[in-house]
Formats: C-alpha cells, sequence, structure tokens
C-alpha cells in the first residue's frame, strides 16, 4: 500500500474522533489580543515575577504577600459553606427513623412484603439523607426488582438503582460502601468504563484512603472488562457491518465510506493506547502537511516540564505526548492514551504558566478517566456499523450533554487537584476559565449544553480550591511564560 494511501485511511478514520474531540476539549472561544496589556496589568505582572523569585528561592511568606497585592478575593470565599451532616452508619446513631428501619428490615426478610420495604426506604432516605446504609439497601432493591422501582415511584422518588445511588455519591463522594454500590449497580447495567472511571477517580482523588489501592484495582479490571466486551462486540459485527457499510458506500457513490468503516474498527480492536497512538500519528501528519505543527524544541519542552509536574499526581501511567499545533482558539483536547494537543492560541491567551498547567491537568484528566475513549465507543456506535457517519448524528443530544458535562466537572476536579499538588497556583485553572468567559459569550448552561457554562465553572473551582484548603499563593510562573509567548510570536 502506498503511504499516502496509509495516511488517508488513518486520516478517515480519525475524522469520527476529531469530531469528538470538540465536546471533550475546554470550550468554544474566540481568540484575544494577547498583547494589549493596561498600565495595571503590567506592575502587576512585575509584582507578581518578584512574587515566583520570592517562591523559588524559599521565602514562601514573602511571595504570598506579593501575590496577594494582584489577586483578589474570591467573591464567595467568605460566605457561610453548605453544611453536609456527617455520615451515619448505626440506626442508633441518627436520633430518628427507627420504625421505618425495623419495617424495611422486616420486609427484606419477607420477600412478598416489597411495598413495605420501598416505602420504608424511600422516605428514610428523604428525611435522613446521612444515613448511609438506607440508601444502600434502597439501591439493592431497586437493582433486584427493578419493576416495581420503575412502577411505584412517585415525582421526586427514584426510579431506579442508578438514580437512588446517584443522588446519594454526590452527597458523599468520598464513602467506600456508596461506591462499591454504584460500581456493582455500573456492573449489572454493563457499563463497564463507567464503572472504571468511577473507581479511579477515588483512588486518585483520595489516595490517602486505605482502600485507595483497592479501587485502582477495581479501576484496571473493569477497564480491561470493557475493551475485551468492546473488541467481542466488534468482531461478532464487522462482517455483517462492513458488507453493508460498503453497499451503502457503492449506492452513494462514495468509495471512502466502506473504508472509513474498516479502518475504525481496526483502530478501536487496539484497545485505548493503540487508539491514542495510531490517531495522533495520522493527526500530526496531517498537521505537517499543512505547516501548522509547532517543533520548536524549546516550546514542546515547555509544555512537556509542565505537564511532567503533573503527571505523577494523576494515578495512571500513559506514554504521555504532548503536541502544540498553529491555532488562534483558545483550546486544547485529548486523544485516549495520554495525547494532549494545545493549541498557540491557548498559550498565548494564557497570563501564566500556572493558568496553562491548568488546562493541561484538565486535559490529562480526561485521558486518565477514558473520558474519550468512553465516548468514542458508547451511544448508538456499535449498534450503527452499518452506517459511518459522525457519532453526534447517532446519539441523542440530551445524552450526549450531560455526560460531557459530568465529564467536564471531574477533568476540572482531578487537573486541579494535580495543580495544587505539583507546588502551582491551585487557582490556575479557575483563572484559565476567566479568560474564556471574558472572551465566549456567557450563556447559563442549559439541558442541551456540552460544557458548563464559564461563569458556573469559575464557581464551583472557587468552592472546590477553598473547601479544599488548595494554595493559592504558590508558584505562577509569569515570567517564564511571558518568554514562551514572545518565542510563539516570533515563530509566526
Amino acid at each position: 500500500m502506498k503511504p499516502r494511501q496509509q495516511l488517508s485511511w488513518m486520516a478517515l478514520g480519525l475524522t469520527l474522533f476529531l469530531g469528538l474531540s470538540i465536546l471533550l476539549n475546554l470550550a468554544p472561544a474566540q481568540s484575544a489580543d494577547p498583547t494589549v496589556q493596561t498600565e495595571q496589568q503590567k506592575d502587576c505582572s512585575q509584582i507578581l515575577i518578584e512574587a515566583d523569585d520570592l517562591y523559588q528561592g524559599g521565602n514562601q511568606e514573602g511571595a504570598t504577600q506579593l501575590y496577594r497585592q494582584c489577586k483578589v478575593d474570591f467573591p464567595n470565599a467568605s460566605a457561610t459553606p453548605t453544611i453536609i451532616p456527617e455520615p451515619v452508619y448505626n440506626i442508633e446513631e441518627l436520633g430518628g427513623g427507627d420504625g421505618l428501619w425495623k419495617n424495611a428490615l422486616e420486609g427484606m426478610e419477607n420477600n412478598q412484603q416489597k411495598s413495605k420495604v420501598y416505602f420504608s426506604l424511600v422516605p428514610l432516605t428523604q428525611l435522613y439523607p446521612q444515613f448511609i446504609p438506607a440508601h444502600i439497601k434502597l439501591t439493592e432493591f431497586c437493582l433486584n426488582d427493578p419493576n416495581f422501582c420503575a412502577n411505584n415511584a412517585k415525582e421526586g422518588q427514584p426510579k431506579t438503582a442508578s438514580q437512588a445511588i446517584e443522588r446519594i455519591t454526590e452527597l458523599y463522594p468520598d464513602d467506600p460502601d456508596l461506591l462499591r454500590t454504584k460500581i456493582k449497580v455500573l456492573d449489572q447495567e454493563e457499563k463497564f468504563l463507567e464503572a472504571s472511571i468511577a473507581a479511579r477517580q477515588f483512588s486518585i482523588v483520595y489516595d490517602d484512603y486505605p482502600e485507595a489501592p483497592e479501587f485502582a484495582r477495581l479501576a484496571d479490571e473493569y477497564l480491561n472488562k470493557f475493551e475485551d466486551n468492546v473488541q467481542g462486540e466488534l468482531v461478532g459485527k464487522t462482517t455483517f457491518g462492513t458488507l453493508i457499510n460498503i453497499g451503502s458506500a457503492i449506492l452513494n457513490n462514495n468509495p471512502t465510506q466502506g473504508l472509513s468503516g474498516l479502518k475504525m474498527i481496526s483502530l478501536l480492536v487496539q484497545g485505548e493506547s493503540g487508539f491514542g497512538s495510531q490517531a495522533i500519528s495520522s493527526f500530526t501528519n496531517e498537521q505537517k502537511q499543512r505547516g501548522t505543527l509547532v517543533e520548536d524544541p524549546e516550546i514542546i519542552d515547555y509544555i512537556k516540564g509542565i505537564a511532567g509536574r503533573m503527571t505523577p499526581y494523576m494515578g495512571r501511567e500513559f506514554k504521555y505526548e504532548y503536541y502544540v499545533v498553529q491555532d488562534s482558539s483558545i483550546n486544547a483536547f485529548a486523544l485516549p492514551g495520554g495525547k494532549v494537543v494545545v493549541n498557540t492560541g491557548a498559550i498565548l491567551n494564557a497570563d501564566s504558566e500556572a493558568e496553562l498547567a491548568g488546562l493541561l491537568g484538565h486535559e490529562i484528566s480526561h485521558a486518565v478517566l477514558s473520558h474519550g475513549f468512553l465516548k468514542l465507543v458508547q451511544g448508538n456506535l456499535l449498534e450503527n456499523l452499518d452506517q459511518v457517519v459522525p457519532l453526534f448524528d447517532q446519539v441523542s443530544p440530551v445524552l450526549n450533554a450531560q455526560y460531557s458535562q459530568d465529564a467536564e466537572r471531574q477533568a476540572d476536579l482531578l487537573g486541579t487537584r494535580a495543580l495544587a499538588s505539583a507546588g502551582y497556583a491551585a487557582d490556575g485553572l479557575r483563572d484559565f476559565m476567566m479568560i474564556i468567559k471574558e472572551t465566549s459569550e456567557n450563556q447559563p448552561t442549559n439541558y442541551l449544553s456540552t460544557h458548563p457554562a464559564p461563569s458556573e465553572r469559575v464557581q464551583y473551582l472557587e468552592k472546590l480550591i477553598v473547601d479544599n484548603g488548595y494554595n493559592r499563593y504558590a508558584y505562577l510562573g509569569v515570567k517564564r511564560h511571558q518568554q514562551i509567548k514572545e518565542r510563539l510570536q516570533m515563530l509566526r
């Protein structure tokens, strides 16, 4: 096969994923002019450079004083935080609900008393959300008898096991028993990659918990189970799907349509890391042909150095690779297996190394949590191998949007945690989101939004930083980032 023909096949196979990257990047935003600075900004730049020097020299107290001169307090930092009651595991410690719990337990002993179980557990979980055992029992009940829950739930009550467990895990994300129950539900629903993502996020965010190694092992087990399941489905459908696909291509006078389907199947069978390696190779070859791939060693080493400070805190080993492309939009995206692409627009519009680190941490988190691979194969893709069309045309926009918002929040959380752990100012991603907020139409998140609105992300990132006591007054890297921006401008 000729090299150009090989490249064409790879480009066809990558088409679907490049569309997907739109969902996984931060947000579409128009580029701003990064060269315009007010006098106040210039004064602050010098102060922050001095603060960075003090911080690197070990004088953190002096650095903090200077950082505070140019960093305003978060608007809601002093607001009274939402009080979440401590979890309770013994009914005697709850201070109520004894009768409901007794009725539920009696109903469980008699399989015929389903109503007694359900209509005792539902009000118990609503009145006392901190009582963890009731949520677990309600989830298990709906898991074993989904029809009863679906037919008897009233408005506001959980109709499925997923609904029953999802609500409480959002309230108590660090509870191992709740997570085990959630993973059990996802396993029965054959959502193996979602189970892997849930386990991996716990193992990384709560790495000091004794259960962290258990969930890291579960994350790997479910990822392997997911990949085996995908390969099995693909192999079973390849012959039929490919034949139909090629026939459709002939009828539509589009001979490349069949090749695209074959190539996509081949890439998916290789698994997460294999797909990422093949996809990034095709992407970079295309960028080289266009002359838009930035190959300057100083720029690439700068990106690698920033990312290299954070990946040890990501909890997953990949063959991480980083690329820069000439594109004025403030954006970046991640391919499966730890391949990250950053636009020059993102570098030029960031004001510090910490802000760029926030962006990189966010994108690395997408790869670590397998978000890209999940979107690639979920939805209707496996059911529609006979029609090679963009994934977004086959998956419900509502389901697509809701998953993407969850993925963005997960990546924001993990990325900010890694940012703080690596010694950067913990508000780097928050500040980067402020740039996007200022350069895009600031519309509130709606049900069909693919990303949370920038203003919403700024708010929950501020809360995340305050609640976890992350250090906003750590290293920013203003001077070095300015030097890189000047070098990029020269290259352009």
